[in-house]
């Protein structure tokens, strides 16, 4: 086990030695979070991530790829809660999670395979001039 980042995720009070700010493993909302006794019953979409173990930005990606469905049914701009109890059993299993990151993998994947074709076009082609 590597005890220095142990050791940084636990201490609550970095002295930086060099002049700059020791970095962060982990949010102080997340730390807050993950070191409650009890977890709420819902969840937001930067709750979630950290459970999980994502960035909050890969909570879309998993809704639309329908590996994780928000409580209610909520328009698409509002903010989305999600269920505590399907979020740890879903990051609690091997194959849930492989499925989770070959669904971000895929997205960025796709995400950069058409910014690629974007910028090979002329400029006032992506302009909406011809």
């Amino acid at each position: 086990m590597n005890t220095q980042i142990n050791e940084r995720i636990g201490a609550t009070g970095n002295k930086p030695t060099s002049g700059n700010k020791a970095p962060e493993l982990i949010s102080a909302a997340a730390r807050e979070l993950l070191n409650l006794r009890r977890l709420p019953n819902m969840l937001n979409a930067a709750q979630t991530a950290a459970l999980i173990g994502l960035a909050e930005h890969d909570i879309p990606v998993l809704v639309s790829a329908r590996l994780l469905e928000p409580l209610g049914n909520p328009p698409a701009n509002a903010v989305k809660h999600f269920a505590t109890m399907p979020v740890l059993e879903l990051a609690g299993e091997i194959a849930h999670l492989n499925k989770i990151r070959n669904a971000v993998y895929e997205y960025w994947r796709n995400k950069n395979a058409n910014k690629g074709t974007a910028e090979s076009k002329p400029h006032h082609y992506r302009n909406g001039h011809r």
